[in-house]
């Protein structure tokens, strides 16, 4: 997933997040869990890529 990918699920996951609480539909809710899953699963790989890369030092440090 790209940056702009990622950002658009992102902002679709906090308006259905606003909508459930909102309105309390389950519906709404189911969505929101999907989509909430996919960020973390997104959140995740990141993670998993970025902890096997060596933190960079400052080269004026």
């Amino acid at each position: 997933m790209n940056s702009r990918v990622f950002f658009d699920k992102v902002a679709l996951m906090r308006r259905l997040q606003q909508e459930y609480f909102k309105t309390r539909s389950k519906t709404v809710l189911e969505q929101c869990k999907v989509v909430e899953k996919e960020v973390d699963v997104e959140i995740k790989r990141v993670n998993a890529i970025l902890g096997n890369q060596p933190i960079e030092k400052s080269l004026f440090r």
